[in-house]
């Protein structure tokens, strides 16, 4: 017999049905469970007894997968370890991270986090701020030289940043020939690049990245970050970190020295070779090429398609004019 049910994209899981089918795992005493941010996941506040705070994410289906999620899990559970200002996720009761969930689209995962202390504070990063957000990231890129996980993740190389993206954003934006073509040579030009400056595939030049530094991402108490959402973690040169935060700055047209002391805060702990130096400006581009590529590929279950008009498309482009 036919389901008496359209197919659904997307689904958004209740509060209260969240209560009762995943928190009840973990040992938190919960009272509320709401709705607190949607994006490539679904995000909400826990609220639980003696004010105590956590944050729950539904990864969306098809996104990740189970090693892919475990892996970031994995990550932050050792990065907590270390005594490093993370978000970090809270074991059930049983000891695993993750619960899977039966919604109408297929099967989820969901995870709990520890909340970050501090508040949001996104373009309004100050000068001090955004150098302790380098140390910060300088020193989660020493601690993990040594990282070592039972499950794999995408290695955020050229070909999956850049080729991945590229497929995407042709698809929404065949029409605009030219334009797509440009992006096309364009990436390719920056993969010879990378290749005649031959970045070390080791450590400290390689290893694992965030994937996406920027302000938004971490709550600051005065001037101290506690980073979360390591969802586009991997391995992959540190310099691509680095030019990940490059390059929101020039999204959001903040003061060149907010870049000037990022640098200053992460090379405080762990000192750039010239030729990651030099990497950095091409990394801001596969930067920038990967967030469209991101927003492209999400199109219809988190971003509809009215988003992606001619302007918007055209905005892109001048911005990564600027970047190149």
């Amino acid at each position: 017999m036919s389901s008496p049910f359209i197919p659904v994209i997307h689904s958004l899981p209740s509060g209260k049905a969240l209560i009762e089918k995943v928190l009840c795992y973990y040992p938190i005493a919960t009272q509320k469970c709401k709705i607190y941010k949607r994006g490539l996941n679904d995000t909400y506040l826990v609220e639980a007894e003696q004010n105590h705070q956590y944050i729950l994410r539904v990864y969306r289906h098809g996104w990740r997968t189970l090693d892919a999620i475990n892996f970031e899990l994995e990550l932050l559970h050792y990065l907590h370890n270390c005594n490093l200002p993370v978000a970090y996720p809270i074991a059930k009761t049983t000891g695993e991270f993750t619960q899977a969930i039966a919604s109408p689209e297929g099967q989820r995962y969901a995870a709990v986090f520890s909340y970050a202390p501090g508040q949001a504070i996104g373009k309004n990063i100050n000068r001090e701020q955004s150098q302790q957000l380098g140390e910060v990231v300088a020193s989660i890129h020493q601690a993990t030289n040594n990282f070592t996980s039972r499950f794999s993740r995408p290695e955020l190389h050229c070909a999956y940043l850049l080729d991945w993206a590229m497929a995407a954003i042709s698809l929404i934006f065949q029409h605009r020939n030219s334009d797509i073509n440009y992006l096309f040579n364009l990436s390719a030009q920056i993969k010879a690049q990378l290749v005649n400056l031959a970045l070390p595939q080791t450590s400290p030049y390689y290893g694992i990245c965030i994937g996406d530094v920027h302000s938004e991402n971490a709550h600051f108490g005065g001037n101290q970050p506690t980073l979360f959402d390591f969802d586009q973690c991997g391995y992959g040169w540190r310099a691509f970190d680095i030019a990940k935060f490059i390059h929101t700055t020039h999204r959001w047209q903040l003061d060149a020295n907010i870049n000037k002391s990022f640098m200053q805060g992460y090379q405080k702990i762990r000192q750039l070779s010239q030729t990651e130096v030099n990497a950095i400006p091409l990394f801001t581009q596969v930067a920038h090429i990967w967030v469209m590529g991101i927003a492209c590929a999400v199109v219809e279950e988190v971003l509809p398609y009215g988003e992606f008009t001619e302007e918007w498309f055209n905005s892109k482009l001048a911005l990564l004019s600027k970047l190149t």
